[in-house]
């Protein structure tokens, strides 16, 4: 039975459509914003241990100007939020698994600022940092925004 199917199967994987190939990022022009979803900006796969880490074309976003939306999980406290980790979602996160780490955005208030925390989904607009950031030698962010602006999205 398996030496008949042997054949069949081959065909199948060979036959089977290929992973869409990841489109690279084009940085913005000056006074630009560029505006993407989380995993877009994260459209790689990531691990640190077999080599699989930050591509070129992410990494020189760093500096850019850059609109995402998401839902925040605060890092710090509940009220007078100075720190949160922006994700696509708040569901896979509390009742499933959580982001991977190229879909997860930390966002950092400037010192003395703070935004209200929101269950709702929100958009943040700020200056995108992009390293590997590690903390006792796991890597906790590759992606972090100082906002400009949080605010509600729109229904």
């Amino acid at each position: 039975m398996c030496e008949k199917a042997l054949p069949a199967a081959r065909t199948d994987a060979a036959t089977q459509p290929a992973q869409p190939q990841r489109q690279p990022h084009q940085p913005p022009g000056p006074g630009q914003t560029l505006v993407m979803s989380i995993k877009e900006l994260g459209n790689f796969e990531y691990d640190p241990d077999k080599g699989g880490g930050i591509p070129a074309d992410v990494t020189k976003l760093t500096g850019s100007n850059i609109r995402l939306r998401g839902f925040m999980m605060p890092m710090d406290q509940a009220e007078h939020v100075t720190r949160f980790a922006l994700v696509p979602s708040l569901f896979s996160c509390c009742y499933g698994q959580p982001p991977q780490v190229q879909h997860t955005i930390v966002v950092e208030c400037a010192k003395g600022k703070e935004v209200t925390f929101s269950p709702d989904e929100v958009v943040v607009e700020g200056m995108l940092k992009v390293q590997e950031t590690k903390d006792d030698g796991y890597v906790v962010s590759i992606f972090e925004l100082a906002p400009t602006s949080v605010q509600v999205a729109a229904k």
